[in-house]
């Protein structure tokens, strides 16, 4: 059986005294839980899994979501091997299930969503449509997985 994942991120301020000091959470949900129990504080169905480092805006943008991709990358290492192989269950009805964990959704602002799928930002994230051109929609090329990546390999 499949078992869907949910993550989310968002950046949190954690001072806005002391020279603006922010964090971004990484929280874990699995996908079959009900959005009140998702949501409710008391039932965990919402674990902070991890922390993304903080980084400096001086650094170039390649290297920021170089930065992002290796710690989103290890924080979600322990998901590896139970994707492929998968992890045993029991479930409600008394069986017991092999499970396979897959990332069914990541919930972010639309910065985060940039930096997770590697577009600039303020373009179009389907199509090679420029911010300038907005809100004219013409018929433009489709993205290639090749484009996005090309970036993060720039030194």
């Amino acid at each position: 059986m499949v078992i869907p994942i949910i993550l989310g991120s968002d950046k949190t301020m954690l001072s806005t005294l002391s020279g603006d000091k922010s964090a971004w959470p990484v929280y874990f949900s699995v996908g079959n839980l009900t959005k009140a129990k998702r949501r409710s504080p008391n039932t965990n169905g919402l674990i902070l899994i991890g922390l993304l480092p903080r980084i400096p805006h001086r650094a170039k943008s390649h290297t920021q979501k170089r930065v992002y991709h290796t710690a989103l990358r290890e924080i979600l290492c322990p998901l590896e091997a139970p994707e492929r192989e998968g992890v045993r269950i029991r479930c409600a009805d008394g069986h017991t299930r092999l499970g396979f964990p897959r990332i069914a959704s990541f919930l972010a602002d639309y910065p985060e969503q940039c930096t997770i799928t590697l577009i600039k930002y303020l373009w179009c994230p389907r199509c090679e449509l420029p911010p300038d051109e907005f809100p004219g929609f013409n018929r433009h090329a489709a993205r290639r997985r090749s484009d996005r990546y090309s970036d993060m390999s720039e030194s």
